[in-house]
Parts: C-alpha cells; structure tokens; sequence
C-alpha cells in the first residue's frame, strides 16, 4: 500500500513536471529568428519596440545595438520572472529614452546609491540639529535633566554615531533591496537592523562612561546657536554634494 502510494505521488510530480513544461513552451517566443528564446510577452516588446524606433528614424545600426544588448539582458533576466515593461517601463518610454538620450542618466542618478561618508554627513548634520534642539529645550525646561544628558561631548558622538549607522543602514537596505529572492531579503533586512541596534546600544553604552568634568553642558542659548549653524551648513552642502534621499 506504502508503495503504491509513493508511485502515485511519483506520477503527479512528473505529470507537473510536463504541465509546467508545456506552459513554458507555450511562453516562448513564436516568431523565432533575431529574438529567439525570450517569452511572447518580451519578444513582443522589442519587435514594438523596433518598429517605434524605425518610425523615429533613429539610425538602424544603433537600433540593432541597441535592441541587441536589451534582448541579451532580457533572455537573462525573463529566468527570474521579470518582464521587458518591468525592466525598461512602456514602450512609448523606452523609446523616448532611446532617441532623446537624456533620461538614462536621470534614472542612474535617481538609482545610484550615495557614498558611505556623504550619506554619514548628510545624517550626522540632520541628527546634531535634532539633539541641539532636545538639549536647548531641556536646559531651558529642566536643567538637571540637561547636565545628565546634554553635555557638548554627548552632543557630537551621538551624533557622529548616529549618522554613521544611519549611513551603515541605507546602504545595505539598498544593495539588499536589489536582490530578487525574497525571502534573502527579508532575512538580510531583520540582520542589517539588528546590526546597526547592536552597534548604537555598545557605542551610546560607551558614551556614558565619559566623565562629567570634561562633558560639561552648555547653555540652551549654545545648543540653539550651533543647531542653526549646522542647518546652515548642511543647506551649503546639500547643493554641493547633491545630498538625497535613499529608497529600498
């Protein structure tokens, strides 16, 4: 009986197997020829695309590179499930892309992730604004509370750390971002913030062993001038070193 039942279930996994591979040859391209081997739906893509180029009159030997390049990519990439309107958007703008040659490099730009230390300076001079703040109003508020917790020494290391974890976190959220397995990603993304809550709790850890004498607090009036110094800087740097948002 056992091995009966184990023959069965051997039969339905090769008549899957054979469903899944018919599907795939239904999938696969009919026109054959320059772009054989990608699916209908990607084959379709670039035969549409190929005619918008030709109605543009953009020149046929950048058209064939062009196409060449996007049909290697594609035949590559259809293995993951990802389709050409996924990977290059509609045809109308791919086109456009192609023939004006301007928005390529506004996607790679918008797409490229920042330097380690530019990303660092960008948190770190958003974050010495906001603990300027906190301490300007506990020291206007409550100044035993400020002698705890708002001494100048306090000030820069909490922030020096805290924009470089932030730093730490958004790029490995990006690059992690970019993997196509799923469950890598979500495995990787619990990792990175573990990581970087590890990394603050031993470092704010070790800022409280820094002795009173040296870690003196300043007034509020301090705390408010140096915040409005640091806005000023960072709104200096954000033109010059195209300080921008990370997205994952």
């Amino acid at each position: 009986m056992a091995e009966e039942l184990k023959n069965a279930k051997a039969h339905e996994k090769q008549a899957e197997a054979r469903a899944k591979k018919a599907v795939e040859e239904v999938e696969v391209t009919v026109r054959g020829g320059h772009f054989d081997g990608l699916t209908k739906r990607n084959e379709d893509y670039l035969f549409r695309l190929g005619k918008a180029l030709d109605e543009k009159d953009y020149d046929q030997e950048k058209k064939n590179q062009v196409l060449d390049e996007m049909y290697r990519e594609l035949k590559e990439k259809q293995r993951q499930g990802i389709v050409a309107t996924k990977l290059y958007g509609t045809v109308t703008e791919r086109c456009d892309m192609i023939v004006n040659g301007k928005k390529d490099d506004a996607a790679k730009s918008a797409t490229e992730i920042p330097s380690f230390w530019t990303l660092a300076l960008d948190n770190g001079l958003i974050m010495l604004i906001m603990f300027c703040i906190l301490y300007a109003l506990m020291g206007a508020f409550s100044k035993s509370q400020a002698s705890v917790n708002g001494g100048w020494l306090t000030l820069i290391a909490t922030s020096v750390i805290a924009g470089c974890g932030l730093a730490f976190f958004y790029r490995m959220m990006a690059k992690n971002s970019q993997n196509d397995d799923k469950k890598k990603r979500t495995r990787r993304s619990i990792a990175i913030t573990l990581e970087l809550i590890a990394i603050w709790m031993i470092a704010f850890g070790l800022i409280a062993f820094i002795p009173a004498s040296i870690n003196r607090t300043m007034s509020p009036i301090a705390y408010a001038a140096i915040g409005v110094v640091a806005f000023a800087v960072r709104y200096y740097l954000k033109g010059k070193l195209n300080f921008k948002r990370v997205t994952f």
